[in-house]
Protein backbone atom coordinates (compact mmCIF):
# COMPACT_ATOMS: atom_id res chain seq x y z
CA UNK A 1 0.00 0.00 0.00
CA UNK A 2 1.15 3.08 -1.22
CA UNK A 3 2.58 5.61 1.71
CA UNK A 4 0.04 8.40 1.82
CA UNK A 5 -2.80 5.62 1.08
CA UNK A 6 -1.31 3.58 4.58
CA UNK A 7 -1.68 7.37 6.69
CA UNK A 8 -5.03 8.17 5.76
CA UNK A 9 -6.24 4.66 6.36
CA UNK A 10 -4.23 4.90 9.96
CA UNK A 11 -6.32 8.27 10.65
CA UNK A 12 -9.12 7.20 9.20
CA UNK A 13 -9.66 4.17 11.71
CA UNK A 14 -8.86 5.61 15.09
CA UNK A 15 -11.06 5.62 17.31
CA UNK A 16 -10.39 8.76 19.13
CA UNK A 17 -9.68 11.94 16.57
CA UNK A 18 -7.71 15.02 18.09
CA UNK A 19 -6.64 18.25 16.32
CA UNK A 20 -3.80 20.32 17.04
CA UNK A 21 -3.54 23.82 17.93
CA UNK A 22 -0.07 24.46 18.18
CA UNK A 23 3.01 22.59 16.67
CA UNK A 24 6.71 23.16 18.31
CA UNK A 25 9.34 23.83 15.82
CA UNK A 26 11.24 21.04 16.83
CA UNK A 27 8.58 18.53 16.23
CA UNK A 28 9.83 16.27 12.96
CA UNK A 29 7.30 16.58 10.10
CA UNK A 30 8.78 13.38 8.11
CA UNK A 31 8.03 9.77 8.91
CA UNK A 32 9.12 9.22 12.33
CA UNK A 33 8.34 5.82 14.47
CA UNK A 34 8.45 5.46 18.23
CA UNK A 35 6.33 4.09 21.04
CA UNK A 36 4.90 6.24 24.24
CA UNK A 37 7.11 5.89 26.85
CA UNK A 38 5.28 7.74 29.39
CA UNK A 39 1.85 9.10 30.04
CA UNK A 40 0.49 11.36 32.56
CA UNK A 41 -3.27 13.37 32.82
CA UNK A 42 -2.22 16.27 30.29
CA UNK A 43 0.70 14.78 28.82
CA UNK A 44 2.30 11.79 26.90
CA UNK A 45 5.73 11.50 25.75
CA UNK A 46 6.88 10.02 22.72
CA UNK A 47 10.06 7.98 22.57
CA UNK A 48 11.48 8.26 18.77
CA UNK A 49 13.22 5.06 17.96
CA UNK A 50 16.20 8.00 16.94
CA UNK A 51 16.35 8.95 20.33
CA UNK A 52 14.48 12.06 19.97
CA UNK A 53 11.13 12.82 22.29
CA UNK A 54 8.05 14.19 21.11
CA UNK A 55 5.08 15.24 23.50
CA UNK A 56 1.65 15.66 23.36
CA UNK A 57 0.26 18.31 25.55
CA UNK A 58 -3.50 19.47 26.82
CA UNK A 59 -4.30 23.08 25.85
CA UNK A 60 -3.63 24.34 29.46
CA UNK A 61 0.16 23.15 29.05
CA UNK A 62 2.49 25.50 28.61
CA UNK A 63 4.34 25.02 24.85
CA UNK A 64 7.62 23.66 24.40
CA UNK A 65 9.64 23.24 21.29
CA UNK A 66 9.42 19.52 21.18
CA UNK A 67 5.77 18.92 21.53
CA UNK A 68 2.58 19.30 19.46
CA UNK A 69 -0.39 21.15 22.00
CA UNK A 70 -3.96 20.30 21.47
CA UNK A 71 -6.61 22.26 20.44
CA UNK A 72 -8.89 21.35 23.02
CA UNK A 73 -8.95 18.94 26.04
CA UNK A 74 -8.88 15.31 24.94
CA UNK A 75 -8.72 12.49 27.72
CA UNK A 76 -4.98 11.71 27.06
CA UNK A 77 -4.45 9.33 30.18
CA UNK A 78 -7.32 7.37 29.01
CA UNK A 79 -6.63 6.95 25.40
CA UNK A 80 -3.29 6.39 25.35
CA UNK A 81 -1.08 3.50 26.74
CA UNK A 82 3.05 3.06 27.49
CA UNK A 83 3.83 1.09 24.78
CA UNK A 84 1.51 2.29 22.04
CA UNK A 85 3.62 2.21 18.55
CA UNK A 86 3.36 5.55 17.16
CA UNK A 87 4.11 7.16 14.03
CA UNK A 88 4.54 10.48 13.13
CA UNK A 89 4.16 12.07 9.34
CA UNK A 90 3.51 15.50 8.30
CA UNK A 91 0.22 15.92 8.99
CA UNK A 92 -0.84 13.41 10.95
CA UNK A 93 0.32 11.34 14.91
CA UNK A 94 -1.14 8.09 15.08
CA UNK A 95 -0.90 5.84 18.35
CA UNK A 96 -2.04 2.68 17.42
CA UNK A 97 -5.02 2.07 15.96
CA UNK A 98 -6.64 4.18 18.78
CA UNK A 99 -5.73 7.50 18.24
CA UNK A 100 -4.98 9.81 15.38
CA UNK A 101 -4.22 13.59 15.91
CA UNK A 102 -4.27 15.60 12.49
CA UNK A 103 -1.55 18.03 12.40
CA UNK A 104 -2.10 20.27 9.20
CA UNK A 105 -4.21 23.04 10.87
CA UNK A 106 -1.75 23.89 14.05
CA UNK A 107 0.05 26.91 14.35
CA UNK A 108 3.66 27.17 14.03
CA UNK A 109 4.74 27.80 17.88
CA UNK A 110 8.71 29.49 18.51
CA UNK A 111 10.47 30.63 21.79
CA UNK A 112 9.98 34.49 21.99
CA UNK A 113 13.26 34.40 23.94
CA UNK A 114 16.74 36.09 21.75
CA UNK A 115 20.29 37.01 22.62
CA UNK A 116 20.26 40.30 23.96
CA UNK A 117 17.30 40.95 25.07
CA UNK A 118 18.15 42.27 28.49
CA UNK A 119 19.93 46.16 28.11
CA UNK A 120 22.91 46.79 30.21
CA UNK A 121 21.36 49.83 32.18
CA UNK A 122 20.05 50.29 35.02
CA UNK A 123 16.95 49.93 34.56
CA UNK A 124 17.35 46.69 33.51
CA UNK A 125 19.42 45.68 36.62
CA UNK A 126 16.55 47.01 38.29
CA UNK A 127 13.91 44.37 37.00
CA UNK A 128 16.02 41.75 37.41
CA UNK A 129 16.26 43.11 41.46
CA UNK A 130 12.63 43.02 41.18
CA UNK A 131 12.32 39.57 39.63
CA UNK A 132 14.55 38.26 42.29
CA UNK A 133 12.60 39.96 45.23
CA UNK A 134 9.49 38.40 43.70
CA UNK A 135 11.14 34.92 43.79
CA UNK A 136 11.96 35.29 47.09
CA UNK A 137 8.28 35.83 47.95
CA UNK A 138 7.28 32.74 46.10
CA UNK A 139 10.09 30.43 47.24
CA UNK A 140 8.25 29.55 50.58
CA UNK A 141 5.73 27.48 48.44
CA UNK A 142 8.41 25.55 46.61
CA UNK A 143 10.40 22.87 47.83
CA UNK A 144 12.97 23.41 44.95
CA UNK A 145 16.85 22.91 46.71
CA UNK A 146 18.23 24.77 43.80
CA UNK A 147 15.64 27.91 44.11
CA UNK A 148 16.99 28.22 47.83
CA UNK A 149 20.69 27.87 47.04
CA UNK A 150 20.25 30.49 44.49
CA UNK A 151 18.56 32.78 46.75
CA UNK A 152 20.42 31.79 49.83
CA UNK A 153 17.30 30.61 52.17
CA UNK A 154 18.03 28.99 54.85
CA UNK A 155 16.52 25.09 54.91
CA UNK A 156 17.21 21.90 56.59
CA UNK A 157 20.93 20.47 55.15
CA UNK A 158 20.68 17.92 52.29
CA UNK A 159 23.32 16.13 50.70
CA UNK A 160 21.73 17.35 47.24
CA UNK A 161 21.32 21.29 49.23
CA UNK A 162 25.27 21.13 49.97
CA UNK A 163 26.05 19.77 46.77
CA UNK A 164 24.45 22.20 44.73
CA UNK A 165 26.18 25.37 47.31
CA UNK A 166 28.99 24.00 46.79
CA UNK A 167 29.29 23.97 42.82
CA UNK A 168 27.19 27.38 42.41
CA UNK A 169 29.79 30.42 43.54
CA UNK A 170 32.41 28.31 41.39
CA UNK A 171 29.85 28.40 38.35
CA UNK A 172 28.94 31.88 39.20
CA UNK A 173 32.92 32.75 38.76
CA UNK A 174 33.49 30.81 35.98
CA UNK A 175 30.39 32.60 34.27
CA UNK A 176 31.40 36.33 34.89
CA UNK A 177 35.05 35.55 33.81
CA UNK A 178 33.49 33.72 30.79
CA UNK A 179 35.99 30.34 31.56
CA UNK A 180 34.15 28.23 29.33
CA UNK A 181 36.24 24.95 29.98
CA UNK A 182 35.45 25.56 34.27
CA UNK A 183 32.21 26.39 33.61
CA UNK A 184 31.22 23.38 31.70
CA UNK A 185 33.34 21.13 34.37
CA UNK A 186 30.54 22.68 36.98
CA UNK A 187 27.55 22.26 34.41
CA UNK A 188 28.76 18.20 34.37
CA UNK A 189 28.56 18.39 38.63
CA UNK A 190 24.80 19.35 38.09
CA UNK A 191 24.10 17.44 35.15
CA UNK A 192 21.34 14.52 35.89
CA UNK A 193 21.60 15.75 39.52
CA UNK A 194 18.30 14.62 41.37
CA UNK A 195 15.51 12.67 40.88
CA UNK A 196 12.81 12.54 38.17
CA UNK A 197 12.16 12.27 34.37
CA UNK A 198 13.74 15.84 34.25
CA UNK A 199 16.45 16.10 37.03
CA UNK A 200 16.75 19.04 39.27
CA UNK A 201 20.01 20.03 37.62
CA UNK A 202 18.89 19.61 34.55
CA UNK A 203 16.00 22.29 35.01
CA UNK A 204 18.48 24.59 36.79
CA UNK A 205 20.77 24.16 33.70
CA UNK A 206 17.68 24.98 31.20
CA UNK A 207 17.03 28.69 33.55
CA UNK A 208 20.73 29.55 33.50
CA UNK A 209 20.97 28.81 29.69
CA UNK A 210 18.19 31.07 29.50
CA UNK A 211 19.36 33.86 31.21
CA UNK A 212 22.73 33.88 29.71
CA UNK A 213 21.15 34.59 26.41
CA UNK A 214 19.00 36.88 27.77
CA UNK A 215 22.30 38.88 28.99
CA UNK A 216 24.50 37.70 25.91
CA UNK A 217 25.21 41.10 24.05
CA UNK A 218 29.18 41.65 23.75
CA UNK A 219 31.12 39.30 21.50
CA UNK A 220 32.49 37.86 24.61
CA UNK A 221 29.30 36.85 26.08
CA UNK A 222 28.12 35.32 22.58
CA UNK A 223 30.92 33.18 22.28
CA UNK A 224 30.64 31.90 25.80
CA UNK A 225 26.69 31.40 25.24
CA UNK A 226 28.37 29.31 22.01
CA UNK A 227 30.17 27.24 23.67
CA UNK A 228 28.04 26.38 27.00
CA UNK A 229 25.24 25.25 24.22
CA UNK A 230 27.98 23.09 22.42
CA UNK A 231 29.32 21.75 25.66
CA UNK A 232 26.06 21.18 27.50
CA UNK A 233 24.61 18.99 24.45
CA UNK A 234 27.75 16.94 24.16
CA UNK A 235 27.23 15.99 28.14
CA UNK A 236 23.70 15.76 28.15
CA UNK A 237 24.08 11.76 27.24
CA UNK A 238 24.19 11.26 31.35
CA UNK A 239 21.07 12.16 31.48
CA UNK A 240 17.28 10.98 30.72
CA UNK A 241 15.95 10.69 27.55
CA UNK A 242 13.34 13.72 28.32
CA UNK A 243 15.54 15.63 29.95
CA UNK A 244 18.03 15.93 27.18
CA UNK A 245 15.16 16.88 24.77
CA UNK A 246 14.59 19.70 27.12
CA UNK A 247 18.22 20.46 27.22
CA UNK A 248 18.29 20.33 23.18
CA UNK A 249 15.41 22.80 23.23
CA UNK A 250 17.49 25.19 25.28
CA UNK A 251 20.39 24.50 23.79
CA UNK A 252 18.93 25.83 20.44
CA UNK A 253 17.65 28.67 22.37
CA UNK A 254 14.05 27.40 22.18
CA UNK A 255 12.99 27.51 25.67
CA UNK A 256 9.71 26.29 27.00
CA UNK A 257 6.62 28.74 26.63
CA UNK A 258 6.01 29.86 30.60
CA UNK A 259 10.21 30.40 30.71
CA UNK A 260 9.88 32.78 27.82
CA UNK A 261 7.06 34.74 29.48
CA UNK A 262 9.38 35.08 32.35
CA UNK A 263 12.35 36.24 29.90
CA UNK A 264 10.13 38.85 28.13
CA UNK A 265 8.69 40.30 31.10
CA UNK A 266 12.28 41.03 32.55
CA UNK A 267 13.63 42.22 29.23
CA UNK A 268 10.79 44.66 28.88
CA UNK A 269 10.91 45.67 32.22
CA UNK A 270 7.63 44.75 33.47
CA UNK A 271 5.90 46.03 35.89
CA UNK A 272 6.13 43.97 39.64
CA UNK A 273 2.59 42.23 39.08
CA UNK A 274 3.17 41.09 35.51
CA UNK A 275 6.41 39.31 37.19
CA UNK A 276 4.95 37.97 39.69
CA UNK A 277 1.87 36.41 37.42
CA UNK A 278 4.41 34.98 34.99
CA UNK A 279 6.45 34.00 37.86
CA UNK A 280 3.75 32.14 39.58
CA UNK A 281 3.20 30.54 36.51
CA UNK A 282 6.53 29.35 35.74
CA UNK A 283 7.38 27.99 39.74
CA UNK A 284 3.74 25.90 38.70
CA UNK A 285 5.40 23.71 36.31
CA UNK A 286 5.89 20.23 37.63
CA UNK A 287 6.82 19.33 41.14
CA UNK A 288 10.16 21.28 41.40
CA UNK A 289 11.01 21.85 37.62
CA UNK A 290 9.53 25.18 37.11
CA UNK A 291 11.24 26.52 40.02
CA UNK A 292 14.48 24.42 39.58
CA UNK A 293 14.52 26.35 36.06
CA UNK A 294 13.73 29.76 36.98
CA UNK A 295 16.53 29.85 40.16
CA UNK A 296 19.22 29.34 36.97
CA UNK A 297 17.62 32.01 35.55
CA UNK A 298 18.08 34.75 38.29
CA UNK A 299 21.24 32.73 38.74
CA UNK A 300 22.50 33.89 35.38
CA UNK A 301 21.44 37.37 35.36
CA UNK A 302 22.03 38.20 39.28
CA UNK A 303 24.85 36.24 40.81
CA UNK A 304 26.43 35.23 37.45
CA UNK A 305 26.45 38.62 36.06
CA UNK A 306 27.82 39.73 39.01
CA UNK A 307 25.15 41.07 40.90
CA UNK A 308 25.44 39.27 43.75
CA UNK A 309 27.52 36.08 45.63
CA UNK A 310 25.97 32.81 45.92
CA UNK A 311 28.36 32.37 48.51
CA UNK A 312 29.29 35.55 50.51
CA UNK A 313 25.44 37.11 50.38
CA UNK A 314 22.32 36.70 51.90
CA UNK A 315 18.82 37.17 51.18
CA UNK A 316 18.52 40.93 49.46
CA UNK A 317 15.17 42.19 50.29
CA UNK A 318 15.19 45.47 48.98
CA UNK A 319 18.21 21.67 18.50
CA UNK A 320 16.98 17.86 14.83
CA UNK A 321 14.85 20.12 13.49
CA UNK A 322 16.27 23.84 13.88
CA UNK A 323 13.99 26.94 14.86
CA UNK A 324 13.57 30.31 13.45
CA UNK A 325 14.84 32.98 16.28
CA UNK A 326 11.76 35.34 17.19
CA UNK A 327 12.15 38.91 15.50
CA UNK A 328 9.06 40.68 16.53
Amino acid sequence: MPMTLMRDALRSVARYQFTAGTIGCRVPRTDHCGRVGAVFKHACMVMLEDGGVVALLAPHVGQVAHAVRLAVEEPIDRCIRIGTPVRIWRNAIVFGADVAVTLSSARPWTSAVRPGMCARNKGAFNTIALARNVLLELAPKSSSEFLAAALQIGRPVTALGVRVSTVLPRLALATRTHDANQALLLVRELLGLGPGLTPAGDDFIVGWLAGLTLAAQSPAQHEFLAAMCTGVEALSYATTPLSREHLADACGLMFSERLSEVCVAMASGASRPALQSSMTAQLAVGATSGADAGAGLIFALFDSAGGGSASSQGSRGSGRASCPQHTE
